[in-house]
């Protein structure tokens, strides 16, 4: 299922296909990682790594990785699809942001991944140029979160943090 919202412009569906990391093996093309998970910062990465892809001509490839609760949530339990709708629901959410601000780059792909966030973010990125993500916003609006710093030691790929403003 690829992600989908219709186009300001247009009226049409904004689609980007589905990949897995299986699917990436041969991609050719230069691609930008970055993650989203719905905050603030993350929506400040996605803009930040669009314009970049559109400028070196790359392709965007967003992630949102969601990971199993241990023990499971009881309402998750019941519907175990749950999160990965939620993951796919930002990823839609991302493509509506860019396709209304007309700032989609025209090579896009999607991944909602599960597991760990940072260890699927670092297996995305292995043969990226780069991994983009946010900071961790209100409290320390220039300061990398866990996940980030876990991205930090493991990537092989160069790391980029767009901070959020100052307040």
């Amino acid at each position: 299922m690829s992600p989908s919202r219709t186009g300001p412009e247009t009226g049409r569906p904004v689609t980007a296909p589905e990949i897995d990391n299986a699917g990436l093996a041969g991609h050719e093309r230069l691609r930008l990682v970055v993650g989203v998970d719905g905050s603030y910062g993350s929506h400040l990465a996605l803009k930040w790594a669009a314009a970049q892809a559109r400028d070196r001509h790359a392709t965007l490839d967003i992630v949102a990785v969601w990971e199993q609760l241990v023990p499971p949530d009881p309402e998750v339990a019941r519907h175990p699809d749950g999160q990965l709708h939620a993951a796919r629901e930002r990823l839609e959410r991302a493509l509506t942001l860019l396709a209304e601000e007309r700032a989609l780059p025209e090579h896009v792909i999607t991944a909602p991944l599960h597991g760990p966030p940072g260890e699927q973010l670092v297996r995305r990125a292995r043969e990226a140029e780069l991994l983009v993500l946010g900071t961790t916003g209100i409290s320390s609006p220039e300061i990398p979160g866990g996940i980030g710093l876990y991205c930090l030691r493991h990537s092989t790929t160069p790391v980029v943090f767009v901070p959020a403003p100052s307040p």
